[in-house]
Formats: structure tokens, sequence, C-alpha cells
């Protein structure tokens, strides 16, 4: 082996996977590879794996694939019983009450947000600044506990009065081999997320926590040196994130319209439940206020891998600043027709992602198109599906933030709205169950579990005037709901939906490339490149003379046979 070089290369036997972990902390080490090359195995082992590649393609996939995401196991935090970790006047922070006129003035500036959305995205939460100085471990904000073996804890709790629930918004955050957890007490025991490492989930030291239920958080940061980690603000829920029907002793405003339908009490034929279950509850932070809609998580053309695609409408999420504060919730949604409710709080949630795709409201079909962080931790994927609209088909979404319903429709050819054009748009008309503020983002799909559109709002026709919507559940035949067609999404997303997973590679290929099976990349750097922490890359058999560098977790997949890298 030259030692200017790394060489990756496996025998292929036809019809056999192998695979081949190589020794990272060795390898790493090792005066055989000059420093540029021990990047390439610092964070993980390369994971070598022969596979015969191909892919059907075509503009519809199947609700079909059950992902086994493993869901992490709540930590354990260390302070909840130690005595003398919080203590008032020292560590717990009190940001004191929400005034009336505050709560009304961000009413006020929600609905001047979403002037132009009928029903709005609601409102459910309020940022609030910790103070003139961010809470942090360096400025004594913390109270600190040595504990055995050297390992030491830095404990702080921020109280936010007559909050239904609080959502951390972590900076500067550097906290090493040690780790945070933060948790609550919520109705139905302790709740509590983490362990956040090193820079955070995004590895850039800035991001959102999971919500907690109540009024106060607790943070706990435990490791041997001291770390570094800020909180200047705070997500608020004023309004109960899961709805208004669960704000049963503080109501703020009236429950979900009574012709609301549970989607779980359809049968297969009308609600598909891989559909169903790929629905997710989104909350979110923009222009300093939380607000509710929903999406779905999307199958892929990867069969070999699991990647949480999701799908909603830009106008609840249109920027990757947005994008950074999305929490998803799963499984908000009763156990049977008519039966119990899970716990909100306790429910697996995805925090934050990469927007990938957009096509605006106004002159598009108001998508947005996001992978999340992490596992796919719904257990499905809903289908797909550029056809035309079917004679009924069902919307699955979650009403205020409420549990989910399902609502059935037909399609409906008046126009009513100039700006939503039926080339960019469905027009439907609700047969049974009912949308409304909350809904937005939300999929309607065949009966096959394919998703054909995302939610924008509803069109009033002129004749109606603009307050026809959701007034009582009579007035249905009054406006139609508006769907950005998937038609037109399609085109945007294809070869993120091609590539699924992995990204393709093939030093013959001269074409326009894109890193899927039909349009691979010619280069491995390429690849690497354009490849997410997590990412598998499918290189063809052959020799790629190239310096090949990455600190990103990725898996090397050799395709056809030998693999060489940096031969030339």
């Amino acid at each position: 082996m030259k030692t200017e070089v790394l060489y990756i290369m496996l025998r292929f036997w036809q019809g056999i996977k192998l695979g081949l972990i190589l020794a990272a902390p060795w390898l790493s080490n090792s005066r055989l590879l000059p420093q540029p090359w021990r990047a390439i195995v610092m964070s993980s082992a390369l994971l070598l794996v022969i596979i015969a590649s191909g892919q059907a393609h075509g503009q519809e996939a199947p609700a079909e694939r059950v992902a086994q995401a493993q869901v992490q196991e709540a930590p354990v935090p260390v302070s909840v019983n130690l005595a003398g970790a919080f203590l008032e006047g020292s560590n717990i922070h009190d940001l004191g009450l929400l005034s009336a006129e505050q709560i009304a003035a961000a009413d006020r500036a929600a609905a001047e947000n979403f002037a132009e959305v009928n029903p709005r995205p609601p409102r459910v939460g309020v940022v609030r600044s910790t103070g003139a100085v961010p809470l942090s471990i360096e400025q004594g904000f913390t109270l600190r506990t040595q504990l055995q073996k050297g390992n030491r804890l830095w404990t702080m709790a921020i109280r936010s009065p007559e909050a239904f629930g609080i959502r951390l918004h972590f900076s500067n955050f550097e906290v090493g081999e040690g780790s945070v957890i933060i948790y609550s007490q919520g109705e139905s025991g302790l709740i509590s997320h983490g362990p956040y490492t090193g820079k955070g989930p995004n590895g850039t030291g800035e991001f959102w926590t999971a919500s907690l239920p109540g009024s106060t958080a607790f943070i706990e940061v435990s490791g041997t040196d001291a770390p570094k980690l800020q909180v200047s603000e705070i997500l608020h829920f004023d309004k109960h994130p899961a709805g208004v029907s669960e704000r049963e002793e503080k109501k703020t405003g009236s429950l979900p319209l009574p012709c609301q339908l549970d989607a779980m009490c359809f049968g297969s034929s009308s609600v598909h439940p891989f559909a169903r279950d790929a629905v997710g509850q989104m909350n979110f932070v923009d222009g300093g206020m939380g607000y509710v809609c929903t999406g779905t998580i999307l199958n892929d053309l990867d069969n070999e891998t699991f990647v949480p695609y999701f799908i909603t409408a830009f106008h609840c999420i249109s920027t990757q600043s947005v994008t950074n504060t999305l929490e998803v919730v799963w499984l908000w949604q009763r156990s049977s027709c008519g039966g119990t409710l899970p716990s909100y709080f306790s429910l697996p949630r995805s925090n934050g992602g990469t927007l990938l795709a957009t096509n605006p409201t106004t002159g598009g079909n108001d998508m947005s198109f996001i992978r999340l962080n992490g596992e796919v931790l719904g257990g499905t994927l809903a289908g797909w599906t550029a056809a035309a609209l079917p004679s009924s088909f069902a919307g699955i979404h979650h009403p205020g933030g409420d549990w989910k319903r399902g609502t059935i429709m037909h399609a409906e050819l008046i126009v009513g709205c100039s700006s939503l054009p039926t080339s960019q748009y469905h027009y439907c008309e609700q047969d049974s169950g009912i949308t409304e503020g909350g809904s937005s983002g939300s999929g309607i799909f065949d009966s096959g579990g394919r998703l054909m559109g995302q939610l924008f709002g509803v069109c009033c026709p002129a004749s109606h005037g603009d307050n026809c919507v959701n007034s009582d559940c009579t007035n249905r035949n009054q406006y139609n709901n508006v769907y950005g067609r998937f038609d037109v999404t399609y085109p945007l997303i294809q070869r993120w939906l091609e590539i699924g997973g992995t990204i393709h590679v093939d030093r013959a290929y001269s074409g326009v490339e894109l890193g899927t099976p039909t349009q691979p990349f010619n280069t491995v750097t390429e690849a690497v490149n354009f490849a997410w922490n997590g990412a598998r890359v499918n290189i063809r058999a052959g020799s790629y003379p190239e310096n090949v560098t990455t600190s990103k977790t990725l898996t090397f997949l050799s395709n056809g046979g030998l693999v060489a890298i940096g031969v030339p």
C-alpha cells in the first residue's frame, strides 16, 4: 500500500453481500496514513458493503414500508432526586407572568403574519427572553455539585409561570464529552430529553430542544470538564400545543368543531393506516411566536434505507432558520376508534431538519420539503402519486394541533381564487369531516395511502365574502379546500425521492450529475461533499484517482466489483 493514498478495496462475488468494518481508532492514528486521510475515519468506521444496484423509477410510490426505528429511551436525570440541586433565589430563574397585553399583542402580530391565509395556523406560543444576560454556566447561573470519579454536575431551572409547556433555545453549546439532560414533571410523570452532547444534535452549537410540559424546565449538565452553553430565550406555550381539547381547565378558545371525525374510525379503504400514521403534528417558531401545522413523512425509491423526508405547506415553513425550530410530534391519535389518547408530551418527536425544496404560495403550489433530523419515528411512510384525483379521497390532519382527524372529500371544478390556479392547486369539497387552522400542510391521500397534495387553506368564492369558513358544520358547500398539487411538487423533489438515503457514483458517467441511480456523480468527492451525516455512498467498481477527506459519518458501498480510491 502506498503511504500517500488510501485504498478501499473489496472483492465481489455475485449474489453475496459482504461487509468489512475498518478499524477507525487504529487507522486514525496509523503512521501509514498521512493527516488528510485520517479525517475520513475520525467520526466512525467506514462500512463497505457489496450490493446489487437497480431501482424502479416513476411518478408514484406505494405506502408499503414500515420503518423499524429504535426510539431512544428517555434519559434518567441524576439531579431529580439530588437534594439541593435546585434552590429558589439561586439557580431557579423565574421569568414572571406574561401580561394580557403581551398575549394580545402576539395574537395581533400572528394575524398580520398570516393575513393572506384562511384559516390561519394557530398561534400557540410566545418567545420569551431570559434576560439582558443569557443564562449560562460561565456566568454563574448554575449550581455545581461534585459527583463520584471526578464528575461534576451543573444544574439550573427556568420557570415561565402558567405555561402549558416550554421549549429551550440553546446557543454557544459546547459540552465536549459531557452531556445535557432537560426534564420536567408532567401529568403522566417525569418527561426528559437528551442527552445532548458535543456541539448539539446539529453540530453547530445552536438548537431548539424538544418540548417539555408545564411551566418549569430543569437543566442538568454532567461531565469532568467545564461545559459551555447559553439559554437566551424560551418558547412559552400560552396555548396548549396539543390543541384546545387538552386545556379543559383553562380554555381560551372553542373546542374543535363537532363535525370533526376521528381518523381511527375509518376503514382502510377510506383512510389508509400507513398514511394515517405517517402524518405528524408540527410546532415551530417564526417571528418570535410559536405556531402549529401538519405534515407527512414520505416513502422514497431507495428500498435499502429509511430517510425522514417530510412535506408540509410553504406558508407554514419556508426558510432554513424556521426549519431549525421545527418539532414534529408522531402518533398523536387515539389508540383505536373511540379509544384512549396517549400522553402528548410522552410521544416520539423529531427536532429540526434540512429544508431541501420549496415552492411559494403565489406562483407555486405552497410546498416545503424537509429532511428531518434523526430516524423515521412515526413507523410508517406515506406513498405518493402524481396521478389525477380519484372520485373520493381522504384528508388526514391535526386541526388546531389537536389529535388526528380524517376528512372525506371529492374534487371540485370551481375556481374561486385567481391567485390559486388549478394548474397549481386542487380544489376539493368536504363530504364528511372538516379542516381547521392547524390542518395547514396536511395531505390528501388515495385509498392506497398515496399523497396527492398538501393543504394551503380554503377559497371563499367572491359571492360568499371572506368569512364563509368554519362558522359551523353546515356551510361546507360554501367554500373549497385548496391543496397544492403533488404533480407540481414531484419535479422539484424527484431527485431526493430517487436518492433516498443512497448517493450514487459512477466514474464512467458523463451526463448531468444528480447523485441518483440514473444520473450519478462521476467522482467520490462530489458525492461526499453532497452527502449528509448518515448517508450511504454507492460507488460503481473502478479506480477513482482523487483525494477524499471527510469528517461526516458515511457508509461506503462497492457496486459491481473492486473500488480503489486514490489510485491513479
